[in-house]
C-alpha cells in the first residue's frame, strides 16, 4: 500500500498529513507534478486494464502500489527553457493529458479526484446543489447586464458582488486579490464593466458570524469566524488580523444537508462557508473542494490532518 500525495513541496497542509502517515508507519510518496518533465520521469505501460510502471523524481512511485491519493495543490509543469509559445502550449497539453490521465485513472481512493474538483468548482453548480440539499441560499443573480443588476437591487435591497472563479488577478508579474464587496448606491448609478463578463450578485445577508465547516469523510469540524473589522465583515479573507475563532456545534439538519451535498458531488473532503444570521439561521455561501484548513487546525488544535490520514488509509 502506498499513499500518494500530489502537491507543491511548500504545502503545509500536505506536510501535516505526511507526518500523520509517517507516524503510523504508512508508506507514502510525495510528488509535485510540476517537476515534470525536467525532474520527474514517467514510464507507464497499459497491462491487463491497468497502468504498470511508475514515476521517478523526488520520490519513486510504483503505480500498481498506489491505494489512495491526497490531491492538493500541485504546481504547473516545468518545461524546458528555449521553447516557443506554441511549443510550450503543446507540451503542456501533452503533459496534462498524459501524466494527468495516468494518475486520474488509478483505481485508488481520492481526496479529491481532479475531475471531482473541477466539477465542484463551479459556483452556480454549488448553489444549485446546496439548494437541492435543503440549505438556505441567498437570492442570487449571475449576469453581464447592468439593468438586470438594478432590478435585482430594487427587489432585494443591499447586495454584494463576488468573483465566480479564482479571485486572483495576475498582471505584470504581480497578484491582486479580488474580494467580495458590498454594492453601494453609487455602484448602481455606474455599472460600467459589468457587460465585459459574468458577475455574481447576491442579497447581502446580515450576519452574527460566519462558519468554516471542514468536512473529512463523515467527520465535521465547524468553526465560527468572528470579524473584528468592517472589511472582514464583508469578506473575512481580506483581513485575517481582525479575526477570532471558536468551536461551534453544527445543527443536525445542516450536517445532514452537507453530507447530501458531498455525496451529490463525490467529495471526500470539502470546506463549506456559511453565514449565521442574527436569528441563528445558517445560510450557504460556497464550498471549496480543496479549501485551506491548516490555520484553523493550528488555532484550535483540530485533528483535521489525522482525519485525512484516517480517510486515506481506510480499508
Amino acid at each position: 500500500m502506498t499513499v500518494l500525495i500530489v502537491s507543491t513541496r511548500s504545502d503545509w497542509s500536505a506536510e501535516q498529513v505526511a507526518n500523520q502517515l509517517r507516524d503510523r508507519g504508512v508508506r507514502y510518496a510525495w510528488l509535485d507534478v510540476g517537476a515534470f518533465p525536467l525532474d520527474l520521469t514517467l514510464v507507464a505501460e497499459l497491462d491487463d486494464g491497468a497502468w504498470s510502471g511508475g514515476l521517478t523524481g523526488a520520490a519513486s512511485v510504483d503505480l500498481r502500489e498506489v491505494t489512495s491519493v491526497f490531491y492538493r495543490r500541485p504546481s504547473d509543469f516545468t518545461l524546458p527553457a528555449g521553447m516557443s509559445g506554441p511549443e510550450r502550449r503543446f507540451a503542456r497539453a501533452q503533459a496534462r493529458v498524459g501524466l494527468g490521465g495516468i494518475l486520474s485513472s488509478l483505481p485508488a481512493r481520492w481526496i479529491n479526484h481532479p475531475a471531482v474538483l473541477a466539477d465542484a468548482e463551479y459556483k452556480p453548480r454549488q448553489l444549485v446543489t446546496a439548494s437541492r440539499a435543503g440549505m438556505a441560499v441567498p437570492p442570487t443573480l449571475i449576469t453581464n447586464q447592468a439593468e438586470a443588476v438594478r432590478k435585482f437591487a430594487a427587489r432585494y435591497g443591499d447586495l454584494i458582488v463576488k468573483p465566480l472563479a479564482e479571485p486572483i488577478v495576475e498582471e505584470a508579474g504581480s497578484h491582486t486579490a479580488v474580494w467580495t464587496r458590498k454594492v453601494i448606491t453609487a455602484d448602481l448609478d455606474d455599472l460600467a464593466g459589468v457587460e465585459t463578463t459574468a458577475h455574481l450578485f447576491q442579497q447581502w445577508v446580515p450576519k452574527r458570524f460566519e462558519v468554516r465547516l471542514t468536512v473529512v469523510g463523515d467527520r465535521m469540524f465547524p468553526v465560527a469566524i468572528h470579524a473584528g473589522s468592517e472589511q472582514a465583515r464583508v469578506d473575512w479573507r481580506s483581513d485575517y488580523d481582525a479575526l477570532s475563532y471558536e468551536l461551534v456545534d453544527c445543527p443536525p439538519d445542516i450536517a445532514g444537508q452537507v453530507a447530501d451535498y458531498c455525496r451529490a458531488l463525490g467529495l471526500a473532503y470539502a470546506a463549506f462557508d456559511f453565514v449565521v444570521t442574527t436569528g441563528g439561521r445558517w445560510v450557504f455561501l460556497e464550498c471549496n473542494g480543496a479549501g485551506q484548513w491548516g490555520w484553523l487546525a493550528e488555532e484550535l488544535n483540530l485533528p483535521i490532518a489525522a482525519a485525512l490520514a484516517d480517510e486515506l488509509t481506510k480499508e
